[in-house]
């Protein structure tokens, strides 16, 4: 029997391509990341045997590509194997983009979510017991999931709406035309893909400014494998300031800023206060770096209401140097700006 792929699905946000798939043995969940591509990554979950499971791992079975079955001692169905109901299968992603559920009708038969791939962890089954070598015991943790996909399923209903770019848009327009006033430009930044993004510039004063709309409604991903808090910082949208005599510097920036509003979900990373990603476009300048400006305080920004009950984050992009860089990474963002006007910090002067 050839491997036949029962259902596939793609990430809403991210290259991220869902499959399950039935070998003559078993079933198995995949994630394939970037099919195809630089840094291409395969992860899998087991979900159950069809056939009698073995008393040990099948080596042998793994070395040559083959999808091994999970061992009877973590086997937490019938030892001889069962079939899955293929008709009642559907693949849920989460809100991020980067992690799924596949369900039996309403009922989860595993999971593999963002920290899949991390010290050897594949992911969860229903049918898995304890902690086997292919995959994790789902039944504690299905309570979180479960309403981990309630919430999902609402969230991604939002989208269905034929209008929830237009409120999205008004949503955002208000917040920077409170600030700045009306806005000179407004462009798209999305190239025509899932989800629409756009760029809008106004002048404030003598202040020219730029920021992104539209890209807090997808939650960065992996934000909570480093806040605890995480649902306070994985919204963001990017935010640049420069006084009219650097209005050359706007275009190229705003460029920048079109590029890095898509970043997290490409390379399935988030940006947040005191990250630097490097900038080579113009002459004195070899990094960004990312301030927070409600981590900061003091700083003039747009007021930005929450969005879908969760914080929006401006994040301020800044001009700095390679040495301003390698301090910052010795010694952290609060060290780096202890003894500068943070007020101001955000505006290229």
């Amino acid at each position: 029997m050839e491997n036949e792929t029962v259902i596939e699905d793609w990430s809403p946000v991210s290259d991220i391509q869902a499959i399950v798939e039935k070998t003559e043995k078993n079933y198995y969940f995949y994630f394939w990341i970037n099919p195809g591509g630089e840094g291409s990554e395969i992860r899998s979950c087991w979900i159950c045997n069809r056939v009698k499971a073995p008393e040990t791992v099948e080596e042998a079975l793994a070395v040559e590509g083959e999808a091994p079955c999970m061992p009877a001692e973590y086997v937490d169905h019938d030892p001889d194997g069962i079939e899955l109901d293929e008709e009642s299968l559907s693949i849920q992603w989460f809100e991020e983009g980067n992690a799924a559920a596949l369900l039996s009708g309403d009922r989860i038969l595993a999971v593999i979510p963002n920290f899949s791939g991390y010290k050897g962890f594949h992911g969860y089954s229903i049918y898995a017991k304890g902690t086997g070598d292919f995959a994790w015991e789902l039944k504690q943790a299905y309570p979180r999931f479960e309403e981990e996909i309630k919430n999902s399923r609402r969230f991604w209903e939002f989208f269905d709406q034929e209008d929830f770019w237009g409120q999205v848009q008004d949503f955002h327009l208000k917040t920077l035309n409170e600030f700045f006033g009306k806005e000179e430009k407004y462009y798209a930044i999305d190239g025509g893909e899932f989800p629409p993004k756009a760029l809008v510039q106004g002048r404030k004063g003598n202040l020219l400014y730029a920021f992104t709309l539209g890209v807090s409604m997808i939650p960065m991903p992996n934000v909570d494998m480093t806040y605890e808090d995480y649902n306070d910082y994985r919204r963001m949208e990017l935010g640049f300031a420069c006084n009219e005599r650097h209005e050359p510097l706007l275009k190229p920036f705003a460029s920048t800023m079109s590029w890095l509003a898509a970043y997290p979900w490409k390379d399935l990373t988030f940006f947040g206060h005191g990250h630097t990603i490097p900038f080579r476009n113009i002459k004195g300048i070899d990094y960004i770096l990312f301030l927070n400006d409600r981590l900061l305080g003091g700083i003039e920004s747009p007021a930005y209401k929450e969005f879908m009950g969760e914080t929006i984050n401006l994040l301020w992009l800044v001009p700095i140097t390679q040495k301003d860089q390698e301090f910052i990474v010795e010694n952290g963002i609060d060290e780096y700006l202890k003894d500068k006007d943070v007020s101001k910090m955000h505006i290229l002067e």
